[in-house]
């Protein structure tokens, strides 16, 4: 059996400019700093949590800042968000082939399940977990730890696919192969995933090789 744990925003869907909208509105509304899509993508990756401290400032973050940016975002967080391309064939595989599938996100499990749903993606995965799920989030390994131990995998036949540092750490800390997507967010640290991907397709390679 082969446990493919997929990352969610970067990686499946294309979320950042719903991030960036409400981020903006949440910097407008208490008279902070705006600033370009760009560099809310350089804040994504760790949890809404850190997003909203990253945009503020530590020096200037305030409670009420990530309730605020939770109520917004909880409302318009499919008013652009998209499956990115690409991701129709590997649904397909994913369904016509033994893979046990799901998604480990570092938003909480309301958005990430609200999400999967809405997208219609809740059909080619198992289960899906948020940052919530196991106390900590990534790049702790012990949401992957506690994903392998629940399907009872081997970690030499599972895999965890993301677009951040995050994913590449808590996958490569718990054991198990990683995948880096070059199509998301995020960057590599000094911890290197065994593989790396430029677009969707590649990524049936990948499976198709741990077979």
């Amino acid at each position: 059996m082969i446990l493919a744990i997929f990352d969610l925003d970067g990686t499946i869907l294309d979320t950042l400019q719903d991030m960036h909208e409400c981020l903006d509105d949440t910097m407008n509304h208490f008279g902070l700093k705006r600033f370009s899509i760009d560099v809310t993508r350089s804040f994504v990756g760790d949890g809404i949590r850190r997003l909203v401290i990253r945009a503020a400032g530590e020096e200037n973050f305030k409670d009420e800042m990530e309730t605020y940016f939770r109520k917004l975002y909880s409302a318009k967080m499919t008013v652009n968000t998209k499956v990115i391309d690409g991701y129709d064939e590997i649904f397909k595989y994913l369904k016509n082939n033994n893979i046990k599938t799901v998604i480990l996100s570092n938003k909480i499990a309301s958005l990430t399940g609200g999400l999967v749903q809405h997208y219609g993606i809740d059909r080619y995965f198992d289960k899906w977990y948020g940052g919530d799920s196991f106390g900590v989030k990534k790049p702790s390994p012990v949401p992957v730890e506690n994903i392998v131990k629940d399907y009872g995998a081997e970690k030499s036949n599972t895999i965890m696919i993301g677009d951040n540092h995050t994913d590449i750490e808590s996958g490569f800390y718990a054991g198990v192969k990683t995948c880096f997507c070059t199509f998301g967010y995020g960057t590599v640290s000094e911890v290197k995933p065994d593989f790396t991907v430029n677009s969707p397709r590649e990524i049936i390679n990948i499976l198709e090789g741990m077979k």
